[in-house]
């Protein structure tokens, strides 16, 4: 698949902020990289040679206050059923275990049930605490919009590592 997983860079944002690019994607770029740059999250990019397939942002403590888990949020691929979710949900799990955390968690919005199927496929299960708020602005010529969507709460526990044998 020849895909390369990575933190954005500077280099990275101002590569995907050139051309022609809807206001949207672009206040999302600025904003993810901003997150990262505070330390608050790591938002991975996904590329297929110079273009870039996929995206996910790792928050380092979920940014729902009942949740106790590192937190992957707005996943991306294009094109999807190709392994690029797949393969930007283990990068993103690997960073939480480096960082400590025993578990990482994600929400999703039961109008999609295809990106569930894949979250359940990789070990993702209901956290059991109910649903979750998810909001969040979509930038607006006229004016910004903020969203209130109804979301599941998922869970995965990361493998621990096993301790060096005793000698």
């Amino acid at each position: 698949m020849n895909l390369r997983i990575e933190p954005c860079t500077a280099a990275d944002l101002s590569r995907l902020l050139a051309g022609p690019v809807d206001p949207m994607s672009a206040a999302h770029h600025r904003e993810r990289f901003a997150l990262q740059e505070s330390g608050e999250a790591t938002y991975l990019l996904a590329w297929r040679g110079a273009e870039n397939v996929g995206r996910a942002t790792l928050y380092h403590r979920s940014k729902y206050a009942a949740v106790r888990a590192a937190e992957i949020n707005a996943l991306e691929a294009t094109p999807q059923g190709q392994g690029i979710g797949s393969a930007l949900i283990a990068a993103a799990e690997a960073i939480a275990a480096r960082r400590g955390h025993d578990a990482v968690g994600l929400a999703v919005e039961p109008g999609n049930p295809a990106a569930r199927r894949l979250y359940e496929r990789l070990g993702y299960v209901p956290w059991g605490h109910g649903e979750v708020i998810d909001v969040w602005t979509e930038p607006r010529p006229g004016g910004d919009v903020e969203h209130r969507d109804p979301c599941d709460y998922l869970r995965r526990a990361l493998p621990r590592e096993d301790p060096a044998p005793a000698r």
